[in-house]
C-alpha cells in the first residue's frame, strides 16, 4: 500500500542519517542554497522605534544526496513531507532582527524529491530594524511625503560561503508579491534582491539583500493635518482685515496660536524624535507658528497707533503725511486723507489773528477794563477751539496711518504665506506622483 511503502521510504533514507552534518560527499565541497523571499503583509512601520515588522514567506531550496530516491522501487512515491527537525536545514537568519528571534516560529513541513533536493517554505513574521544599516535609517526629511527603504539581509549565521553558498531562488532578482496584501498606509515602489559575495574576506562570506522599498500614502495626512495647518496660516492674513481699531484682533491672533501649538504637539507624537533634520511639515508649522507671532505684534503696534492722541504723542510730520498718503493711493483709498492745513488756517485762527494784530495796530486806544476782559475772553475761546482741532486733527491722524499700515499687512502676508505654503509644499519630490499598485503588484509577481 502506499502508505507502506512511504513508511517503508522514511526508514530507508535515514537509515544511518546524521541531520548535524552537511550533506555533502566531500567536505571540501559547498552546499548551495537557493533562497527566496515572498513579501505577504506590510503589518506595521514604527517610525518611532524605526522598525518594519513584515510577514514573509522564505523560501530555502537544497539537495542532500542521501535523500535520493527511485520511484519505481517505492510505489512511485514523488515527494515526502516530513518535519524540518528530520533533515539538515541551513541556519539562514536575517540579520538585521529587531526583536532578536531569529528562529522560524511555525515549523512547516520540507518537501523532499526522489533527486534529493529539499524545499522549505516556512512563514515568518520579522521585525526589521532600520537602524541595523546606516542605509536603512528612516529619512523624515519630506514627511508626510516621504519614501523608506527597509534591508532584510538573509545569510548562513554560522557557514561561510565556502560551506554554504548562498544563490537567488529561481534566479530572481526581487521579492515576490504574488500574495501581497495591500497596505492601508503604505505603497510598494520597488522590492530588488541583490546576491552578495565577499571574496575579499578569507573565507567567502555570502548574503543576500532584500530592498523594501515603499512610500507613505498620504490622503489621511492631507485631510488631516495638511489642510487644517494650511486653512490656520491663512487665519493669521484675516487677522489684518478687521478694522484697525478692533480689539479682537489680538484674541483672533492669540487663538489662531494655541490652535498650532495643538498641532505641534500632535505632530510630536508621530515623527521619531531625531534632531538630524526638521521634517516637511514641522517647517510649515513653524513658518506658520512664526507668522502668527509676527501678525500679533504688528496687530499690537497697528492699535496702539489707532488710540494715540495729542496728550502721549505729537502730530505726525508733513513729510511722513506725504508718505502714507501716498501708501493709501496705492491700496484705493480715496475717501480718506490726512488734513494737510496748518493750524493757522483754520477759520477760528484767522478771527484771532485779526483781533491780534487790531490790538497792536491801536495802541493808542486805552480800552475800558470792561472791553479788555471781553477781549481775553475772545482769545481764550479762540484758542480752545484751536486746541479741540489740533487734538481732533491728531488722533485722525494717528486712526489713518493705523489703517493705510494694517491694510498693507493685509496684502504683504497674503503674498508671503502663499509663497511659503507652495515654496515648502512643493519642495516634496514625490507629492504628486501617483502610485499604481495593482501594476507594481503585477510585475513583481513570481511568475
Amino acid at each position: 500500500s502506499c502508505s507502506e511503502d512511504e513508511e517503508r521510504l522514511v526508514r530507508d533514507l535515514f537509515r544511518g542519517y546524521n541531520k548535524l552534518i552537511r550533506p555533502v560527499q566531500n567536505m571540501t565541497e559547498k552546499v548551495d542554497v537557493r533562497f527566496g523571499l515572498a513579501f505577504v503583509q506590510l503589518i506595521n512601520v514604527n517610525e518611532k522605534n524605526q522598525i518594519m515588522k513584515s510577514n514573509v514567506w522564505l523560501r530555502l531550496v537544497w539537495s542532500d544526496y542521501q535523500l535520493q530516491w527511485d520511484e519505481a522501487d517505492y510505489g512511485g512515491i514523488a515527494v515526502l513531507r516530513l518535519p524540518p527537525d528530520k533533515v539538515w536545514k541551513p541556519d539562514i537568519v536575517l540579520f538585521n532582527n529587531a526583536d532578536g528571534n531569529y528562529e522560524v516560529r511555525y515549523k512547516s513541513n520540507v518537501l523532499i524529491y526522489p533527486n534529493g533536493e529539499v524545499l522549505w517554505v516556512p512563514p515568518a513574521i520579522y521585525q526589521c530594524s532600520f537602524l541595523f544599516q546606516s542605509s536603512c535609517t528612516i529619512d523624515v526629511t519630506y514627511f508626510p511625503f516621504d519614501q523608506q527603504t527597509c534591508i532584510m539581509k538573509f545569510g548562513s549565521w554560522t557557514f561561510n560561503g565556502d560551506q554554504v553558498s548562498l544563490a537567488l531562488y529561481n534566479n530572481k532578482n526581487f521579492v515576490d508579491l504574488s500574495d501581497y496584501w495591500k497596505s492601508g498606509t503604505w505603497d510598494i515602489i520597488e522590492v530588488p534582491a541583490y546576491l552578495n559575495i565577499y571574496e575579499g574576506n578569507h573565507p567567502t562570506e555570502t548574503d543576500i539583500t532584500f530592498y523594501i522599498i515603499i512610500r507613505r500614502k498620504t490622503l489621511f495626512y492631507t485631510v488631516n493635518l495638511i489642510l487644517p495647518t494650511v486653512l490656520i496660516s491663512f487665519l493669521c492674513v484675516l487677522v489684518f482685515y478687521l478694522p484697525a481699531e478692533a480689539g479682537e484682533k489680538v484674541t483672533l491672533g492669540i487663538s489662531i496660536l494655541l490652535s498650532l501649538v495643538v498641532f505641534l504637539l500632535l505632530v510630536s507624537k508621530i515623527l521619531p524624535p531625531t534632531s538630524l533634520v526638521l521634517p516637511l511639515i514641522a517647517k510649515y508649522l513653524l513658518f506658520t507658528f512664526i507668522m502668527n507671532t509676527v501678525s500679533i505684534l504688528v496687530t499690537v503696534v497697528i492699535i496702539n497707533w489707532n488710540f494715540r492722541g495729542p496728550r502721549t504723542h505729537s502730530s505726525i510730520e508733513s513729510q511722513s503725511k506725504v508718505e502714507v498718503m501716498e501708501l493709501s493711493d496705492l491700496h484705493h483709498h480715496p475717501n480718506c486723507k490726512i488734513n494737510r492745513k496748518p493750524n493757522s488756517d483754520l477759520g477760528v485762527g484767522v478771527g484771532t489773528d485779526s483781533c491780534r494784530r487790531e490790538s497792536e495796530s491801536s495802541d493808542s486806544i486805552l480800552l475800558s477794563p470792561e472791553a479788555s476782559k471781553a477781549t481775553e475772553a475772545v482769545e481764550f475761546i479762540a484758542e480752545h477751539l484751536r486746541n479741540e482741532d489740533l487734538y481732533i486733527q491728531t488722533r485722525e491722524d494717528w486712526k489713518y496711518v493705523a489703517m493705510v499700515i494694517d491694510r498693507l499687512q493685509l496684502y504683504m502676508f497674503f503674498i508671503v504665506t502663499t509663497a511659503g505654503t507652495v515654496g515648502i509644499l512643493m519642495d516634496a519630490p514625490h507629492i504628486f506622483e501617483y502610485v499604481d499598485q495593482d501594476r507594481i503588484i503585477e510585475i513583481y509577481r513570481g511568475k
